[in-house]
């Protein structure tokens, strides 16, 4: 009796120890970081970015770092899943996808074809997660891949992998995470606004070489599955108004074509009121901030600075709007206000999901800026 249960004591052990035989060691296994998507000739061109795990430890613990070793492979394939297959042909070990933090459209791989393709990969594949970094690119999807930051900072701390870290020190183009993505491009009335990756090679050196890094561009447009228009960064400075969760943009406001000082804004909030008029609609934009003075050139009353910056900001807005209305682009997200406030006007006023734009559309933008900071006594006492 005492052997029998010995017996069956042996078995249970064994049983509950066999899901582990099937198990990888974590070095056994290659972590994809960043995946990226082309489009050329008809083919799907996928990328996928591999990198050392050296130097995160060591910037955590400030230890010195190392030259980080980077690993880009490509497939080809008439369907993204056959381009995906066609690397791991040439893998040497299994590829693991679920520590992935960013995906990089090209600009020609914005098509509802392709993307629908890679969010239906997505959605069979338990790995990925939806909480990634979501971009668009004009360059080589190759050359953003193998780019690296200054002193040998681990790649996980670069914008690719970590824009909002950057957006919270100055608040230009917002990054976008995929979930987000797939709302917007799936819900009516609503723009995808991409954030467009490239590489600067002008403004950084390193031990007197030029040392290309990567920065947030500017912005594509998607509306209604397609793409409608890029837009470089300096002709997008309209957006952070009208954006909630900006942090901190800043503006410098000039006057008769001097400086007059530099404002960084905190707190905003803006809002978008849909006036309907029988077959026409237009907007009332309000936006309400507070800012701090950091720098002041020249002292002016205060009255005065607070009327020409709430005029720049107010002109900022107009201005990307004008960009976007003259290709029909829905750039502020004006249709998505009406339709939250106004489904029946919206289903009216709209043609195959789009909301006409006029140059009137805007009827009114409001600015009402509050100034804080130790630089404001100086203007107060002028």
């Amino acid at each position: 009796m005492h052997k029998l249960r010995c017996f069956f004591t042996i078995v249970l052990i064994s049983s509950l120890l066999s899901g582990c035989w099937g198990a990888r060691e974590i070095e056994h296994m290659i972590y994809v970081n960043s995946i990226g998507i082309d489009y050329v000739k008809g083919k799907f061109v996928f990328y996928a970015q591999i990198i050392s795990f050296n130097n995160i430890a060591k910037q955590e613990a400030g230890g010195q770092r190392n030259p980080q070793t980077i690993s880009v492979g490509k497939g080809e394939g008439k369907t993204l899943d056959e381009a995906i297959f066609n690397l791991y042909r040439t893998a040497q070990q299994r590829l693991s996808w679920s520590h992935i933090k960013s995906i990089v459209f090209s600009e020609d791989a914005l098509k509802q074809d392709v993307i629908n393709q890679l969010l239906d990969v997505i959605d069979r594949y338990y790995e990925f997660r939806y909480t990634v970094w979501t971009f668009a690119t004009r360059e080589p999807i190759e050359d953003l891949f193998n780019a690296k930051p200054i002193l040998n900072i681990s790649i996980l701390y670069s914008q690719l992998n970590d824009p909002e870290d950057i957006y919270r020190q100055s608040s230009v183009v917002a990054p976008l995470f995929l979930y987000k993505f797939i709302w917007k491009w799936k819900e009516s009335g609503q723009t995808v606004q991409l954030p467009i990756l490239s590489t600067n090679k002008v403004q950084w050196t390193e031990n007197k070489k030029k040392h290309p890094t990567l920065i947030m561009s500017g912005v594509c447009f998607l509306q209604n599955k397609k793409r409608k228009l890029c837009l470089p960064r300096s002709e997008i400075m309209g957006l952070r108004w009208l954006d909630k969760d900006s942090r901190r943009p800043g503006i410098t406001v000039f006057h008769n074509g001097e400086p007059i000082t530099t404002l960084v804004m905190e707190k905003i909030k803006p809002s978008i009121i849909p006036q309907v008029e029988g077959d026409k609609v237009t907007f009332h934009l309000k936006v309400s901030t507070k800012a701090n003075m950091p720098q002041l050139v020249k002292a002016v009353p205060e009255k005065d600075l607070r009327e020409w910056a709430e005029k720049s900001i107010a002109e900022e807005i107009m201005q990307t709007y004008q960009l976007g209305q003259k290709t029909q682009t829905d750039v502020l997200q004006l249709s998505d206000a009406l339709y939250r406030q106004d489904p029946k006007a919206w289903h009216k006023l709209t043609k195959n999901g789009e909301l006409p734009l006029r140059p009137d559309t805007i009827s009114r933008i409001d600015v009402k800026l509050q100034l804080f900071g130790g630089n404001l006594s100086k203007i107060r006492e002028h």
